[in-house]
């Protein structure tokens, strides 16, 4: 079942890589394309280039010598590399290819004939380049005669001459053959000899103190022990940072000791690298939401620090799927068919999440801009109150009688609020009712005496202070008194407001002035009574 399981993968991947050969066509050529040659029937499915280069690779990744033997054209090679024996052989190729070729080099052809145009024999396809110091050396596939006469391909008995040469030149350093003997040779995971990951992990751990120690100097290079952000800056350094840096020293080491068609094929879908950068992107989350908390809470804005926790969580969700996205695309799911699929299902959660995603908008902007603040006296509309809450969703405010009310954050964030707790200064601004009989004399003498006290007292504001006879109304004449009070408290400018108005009641009566009731006025002429109603 893995055996079957492995040459799935493989055959699945590769088929991904090899490009097919196609003839050249020219203009004028007949218009019936011939008829393409069927591939002989061969149990190890040599009758095409493709299918022989991937079971050479799919026995190799089996560690089937034996069997990856039954690729290579053995006849008539040279006396010493003969006397080494298919099986060495088919292991030493398959060393060469893992340590110099990754998948992506591979470009082979799936038609029996082979690829056309190349500018090779039509008996002769190239399966890979091997590069090393002294030039580069093709390895080649060639179609031979099979002992009942049908042509399959295999390796060219010319590349498998080289393989010994090759293998000399990219053997393993004589410390990973000792470290090699130690362990079988078919004892693998995931397409990697046991020896590899040995020493791979080992590399690994050796990296670690090492890493460690270059995370606590840039840990402490951007931060300091006696900062709040100082514990993600130690998070990042220590955690993600060095959790990065092994994969980077174990993936060099691996790539080094070469890794096989499976191997190349997990490494592709880059795990632990999506995962360490996912990790990466968290703690860096946490530490942007950390700097903006102290900056908010320095400026006495801790209900807008209080948003930022789901803000950062729904945006480490956004992160996790993108990496899931990714890594699903690199094992070859088709993310666009997913995304289809999810279209409908999709689009319902959006409709469903439309209004609390509204709200958390008018909450983000809300807190960005600052308009209102725990604490705050406010006017919305008809309700005036204290802001007792800003939540994700609704802002509660305590009115003057007492009662709570829940306003969405879209309403809020959208519409003109007054902050009254954001005021500078307080207006006092009454509007004086005096009767029609009041003389002109009279009226002066109440506007400048009015003038005078606003204008001497200490907690009014110097300028503007303005009381002026600005209009006739029906039933009375209007005085209007115009300035500011020293104060950004309520409560206070009730007070002196109140005191302002006793005086100014006792200004008027001492100029022997009267307020205007609401009502009518009846003028008898002849004896010059009025009879008010």
């Amino acid at each position: 079942m893995q055996k079957l399981l492995t040459a799935w993968l493989i055959t699945s991947f590769l088929a991904g890589f090899f490009v097919t050969g196609v003839s050249a066509q020219q203009e004028g050529a007949e218009p019936e394309a011939p008829v393409a040659e069927a591939a002989p029937e061969d149990a190890l499915n040599r009758g095409t280039p493709r299918g022989s280069a991937i079971g050479f690779l799919e026995a190799c990744a089996s560690f089937d010598f034996e069997k990856a033997a039954e690729y290579l054209d053995l006849r008539n090679l040279p006396g010493e590399v003969a006397e080494i024996g298919g099986h060495e052989l088919a292991r030493q190729l398959n060393h060469v290819i893992s340590r110099t070729v990754w998948l992506d080099d591979y470009s082979v052809s799936d038609s029996p004939e082979g690829a056309q145009g190349d500018g090779l024999p039509g008996y002769r396809d190239q399966l890979v380049v091997v590069k090393i110091p002294e030039g580069e050396f093709p390895i080649w596939l060639q179609r031979v005669p099979r002992g009942d006469g049908e042509r399959i391909w295999k390796i060219s008995n010319r590349s498998v001459a080289l393989i010994p040469d090759l293998y000399d030149e990219l053997s393993y350093p004589e410390w990973v053959e000792r470290i090699r003997q130690f362990f079988p040779e078919d004892a693998s995971f995931l397409g990697l000899e046991a020896f590899k990951w040995f020493i791979g992990i080992g590399m690994g751990f050796l990296a670690w103190p090492l890493l460690w120690v270059l995370g606590w100097l840039l840990s402490r290079l951007f931060s300091s022990p006696e900062r709040p952000a100082y514990v993600y800056w130690r998070k990042l350094f220590k955690g993600p940072f060095v959790f990065i840096g092994i994969l980077v020293v174990m993936g060099f080491a691996l790539e080094r000791l070469g890794m096989g068609v499976y191997a190349q094929e997990v490494s592709n879908a880059k795990t632990l690298t999506i995962i360490a950068l996912i990790w990466f992107f968290w703690v860096s989350i946490d530490l942007f939401r950390a700097f903006q908390q102290n900056r908010l809470i320095e400026n006495n804005r801790p209900g807008a620090a209080k948003v930022l926790r789901p803000i950062t969580g729904l945006i480490k969700l956004v992160v996790l799927v993108f990496g899931s996205l990714f890594w699903l695309n690199n094992i070859g799911v088709n993310i666009t068919t997913l995304l289809a699929g999810l279209g409908v299902g999709g689009l319902a959660v959006a409709l469903a999440l439309q209004k609390p995603l509204e709200d958390m908008m008018g909450a983000l902007t809300i807190f960005s801009q600052a308009t209102l603040r725990v604490g705050d006296f406010v006017r919305y509309g008809e309700i005036t109150g204290t802001v007792e809450d800003i939540g994700l969703r609704t802002t509660k405010v305590r009115t003057l009688t007492n009662t709570v009310v829940s306003i969405p954050n879209s309403r809020i964030a959208y519409v003109e609020v007054e902050n009254l707790s954001l005021r500078e200064k307080i207006r006092f601004w009454p509007t004086l009712r005096l009767r029609y009989d009041t003389t002109q004399k009279q009226l002066q003498e109440v506007r400048d005496n009015i003038w005078t006290l606003l204008s001497e007292n200490d907690e009014v504001h110097d300028d503007p202070v303005r009381v002026r006879f600005t209009d006739f109304d029906k039933d009375a004449i209007l005085l209007k008194v115009h300035c500011f009070l020293k104060t950004t408290d309520f409560t206070e400018s009730l007070r002196i407001g109140e005191e302002l108005n006793y005086r100014i009641m006792g200004i008027v009566e001492e100029a022997g002035a009267k307020f205007a009731l609401p009502g009518t006025t009846m003028y008898i002429e002849g004896d010059g009574s009025a009879l008010q109603t």
